[in-house]
C-alpha cells in the first residue's frame, strides 16, 4: 500500500540523515494487548517485575502503587502514598518493592524510602524523612542508598536468583551524571557539564543509559567509565530491553500537551533504529521492557506489546 511504501521510505530517510546502518527490522512486535482493567482509570508508567509476571502501575504524578497481574488480570492496592510511583524497584522474585513516600511539613518537601511485602501487605519503613532524595538500588535483595560517600545497605529479600558482584547506582545529582560503585561516587557527565535525565544501567551493568538534555535532547550509551559514547537520538523515557537494545518514545507536543508519541528500538551501538507500532493509539508513551515484552501508557490505559528480538 501507499502507507507501506512512505514509511519505507521515511526510514530509508532518516538513515541517511543520521549516520544509521539500514538493515532489516530485528526486533518483531507479535501482539498488543490492552489491559481492559486499566480503561478509564488514570494508570501511569509501568513497571515490569523482574520476572515478568506483574506490573506495577502509578496514578497521576506518580501518586499510589498497584500491582497488575499479568496472567489473571488481578489488581492489588499496594500504596497510596504521594510519589510511590516515582522509579520503584523490585526484588529479583518479585515478593518486596522499595517505594519512596513524599510528605509535606510547613511546606517542606521530606521523602522517605520504605519497602512492601508482597506476600503479607507489610509495610516498612528503611530510612527515615529526610529533605534529600537519596538514590538507591534494589538488587539481589539487598537495598544499597547512596548517602554522599556511603553506602547504607540492608537486605530486605531471600528471593534473589543470581548473585551481585558489585553494587553499582546511578543517578542524577545537581543535573549531572553520577556513578556510585561500591563506596566511591563518581561524576561522570560523559557529554561534560549540563543537564542530565533518564539514566539507568544495563542488566549485565556494563553501559549506562541516559539523555542530555544540553547536547541537543539525545540519547546516549556509555561504558561505566563514562567513555565510548554512542548516540541514539532522540529517545525519551529510555530503557534496557536486554542488554544490546534501548526502548524510548519520540513525543511531540505543541507547547501545552503532547499530541504524539512512538515508539522506537534503538542498538545501543547506535546501528539501527526502528519503529515499535502502536496502531491502536497515536500517543504510546513512557515504556517499561522485560526480556520479551514491553509496556506502555496511552491516554490512561496500560498495554503489552509482546516481542521476539532476533
Amino acid at each position: 500500500s501507499n502507507t507501506v511504501i512512505m514509511k519505507k521510505l521515511d526510514i530509508a530517510l532518516m538513515a541517511m540523515c543520521c549516520g544509521w546502518q539500514l538493515a532489516t527490522a530485528q526486533i518483531d512486535v507479535l501482539s498488543i494487548t490492552p489491559l481492559p482493567e486499566t480503561q478509564g482509570k488514570g494508570f501511569y508508567h509501568p513497571t515490569f517485575s523482574p520476572t515478568g509476571d506483574y506490573l506495577l502501575l502509578t496514578g497521576a504524578n506518580f501518586k499510589g502503587l498497584t500491582k497488575y497481574d499479568l496472567s489473571s488480570g488481578q489488581m492489588t492496592r499496594l500504596t497510596d502514598v504521594e510519589n510511590a510511583g516515582y522509579y520503584p524497584q523490585i526484588s529479583d522474585g518479585g515478593k518486596v518493592v522499595v517505594f519512596r513516600e513524599v510528605e509535606y511539613k510547613k511546606n517542606r518537601r521530606f521523602t522517605s524510602i520504605k519497602s512492601i511485602n508482597l506476600e503479607n501487605g507489610k509495610v516498612s519503613r528503611i530510612d527515615k524523612a529526610s529533605r534529600q532524595l537519596y538514590p538507591f538500588t534494589f538488587v539481589g535483595g539487598t537495598l544499597r542508598i547512596a548517602k554522599g560517600k556511603s553506602i547504607k545497605s540492608k537486605r530486605l529479600a531471600t528471593d534473589m536468583r543470581t548473585p551481585v558482584e558489585e553494587s553499582l547506582i546511578v543517578a542524577i545529582e545537581d543535573r549531572s551524571l553520577v556513578l556510585y560503585q561500591g563506596n566511591k561516587r563518581i561524576v561522570l557527565n560523559p557529554n561534560g557539564d549540563g543537564s542530565y535525565i533518564w539514566p539507568s544501567i544495563s542488566p549485565d551493568n556494563k553501559h549506562i543509559v541516559y539523555m542530555a538534555l544540553h547536547d541537543g535532547c539525545n540519547t546516549f550509551v556509555c561504558d561505566l567509565d563514562g567513555k565510548n559514547k554512542v548516540n541514539l537520538g532522540y529517545l525519551g523515557a529510555p530503557v534496557w530491553l536486554g542488554n544490546d537494545w534501548i526502548v524510548g518514545m519520540v513525543d511531540i507536543d505543541d507547547g501545552h500537551q503532547t499530541i504524539s508519541s512512538t515508539l522506537k528500538a534503538a542498538r545501543i551501538d547506535g546501528s539501527l533504529r526502528q519503529d515499535l507500532p502502536t496502531p491502536d493509539t497515536k500517543i504510546a508513551m513512557y515504556p517499561a521492557a522485560s526480556t520479551d515484552a514491553v509496556a506502555y501508557e496511552a491516554n490512561g490505559q496500560i498495554y503489552v506489546m509482546k516481542l521476539r528480538v532476533r
